[in-house]
């Protein structure tokens, strides 16, 4: 099979994923958070408004999915190595939600979650993102992978309170108020740490702030939690607030930075 065939069969996967994903979003019992369809005593949950951020993503990734099997991507290297890797990630990104769709599969959500997050860095490196170098059209199509990935970094916490919910953890005897305002923190030293990594990506970091506002709009009945949510997010912004300058000023990532 050729290298162009290679290519579009990838971006039929990706594509047919994406599309798959949105379909059981809209008609299973997954809504807004609700595991299994099920309402959920978590703490770690953003409002619902808060998962329009799939309808980007989704259209970024199906977008992303045709890009690279044009013919003219198709022997570009980037394309070729990252290829693989964006269809992994849009087929894990299909089983999580098949996963959360029952309670008795949702602890499996999490392993999913990571295995998504993964497969999703190894297609960001391949593509190159933050390359100044890359056509304008690519670039952008990039923006809904950074978002992409911001938002698994905040699924990877929340799954793991889900999933530990679901098993009947105790907590140890701290308060679920208490491991949420810990959780929150470490979504913000994530933000910081893993932004910084990949040339302080405020797109990525972004997205945090997104989640933590939604956080405290939709805990509001619990104000240790939605306060603490509003701190983080109002930490985060100052992040992306004080990298700016060197974003704008410093070296942008270069092919040789990514190999």
């Amino acid at each position: 099979m050729g290298t162009t065939a290679v290519q579009w069969v990838h971006a039929l996967i990706i594509a047919g994923s994406v599309v798959l994903t949105y379909m059981i979003g809209i008609f299973g019992p997954f809504n807004n958070g609700d595991i299994a369809g099920q309402e959920t005593t978590e703490l770690f949950l953003p409002a619902g408004y808060a998962f329009a951020i799939w309808a980007v993503i989704y259209l970024g990734l199906f977008g992303l999915g045709i890009w690279q099997g044009l013919p003219g991507q198709a022997k570009r290297g980037p394309a070729r190595r990252a290829a693989p890797w964006l269809s992994a990630t849009a087929l894990g990104n299909l089983m999580w939600i098949v996963a959360a769709s029952w309670i008795a599969t949702v602890p499996y959500t999490l392993p999913i979650a990571i295995f998504m997050t993964v497969t999703g860095w190894a297609a960001f490196f391949r593509l190159r993102v933050g390359d100044p170098g890359l056509p304008a059209v690519e670039r952008w199509l990039h923006v809904a992978l950074r978002i992409y990935l911001g938002w698994l970094s905040v699924a990877v916490i929340a799954n793991s309170a889900a999933a530990l919910n679901v098993l009947g953890w105790d907590g140890w005897g701290v308060s679920p108020e208490a491991w949420t305002v810990i959780m929150l923190a470490a979504g913000a030293l994530v933000a910081w740490e893993v932004g910084r990594r990949v040339n302080h990506d405020n797109v990525y970091r972004g997205v945090f702030v997104w989640a933590f506002v939604a956080i405290f709009v939709g805990q509001r009945s619990y104000p240790v939690v939605a306060w603490s949510a509003l701190a983080a997010a109002a930490a985060v912004t100052v992040m992306i607030l004080a990298t700016l300058p060197r974003r704008r000023g410093g070296r942008q990532m270069t092919a040789a930075r990514l190999r």
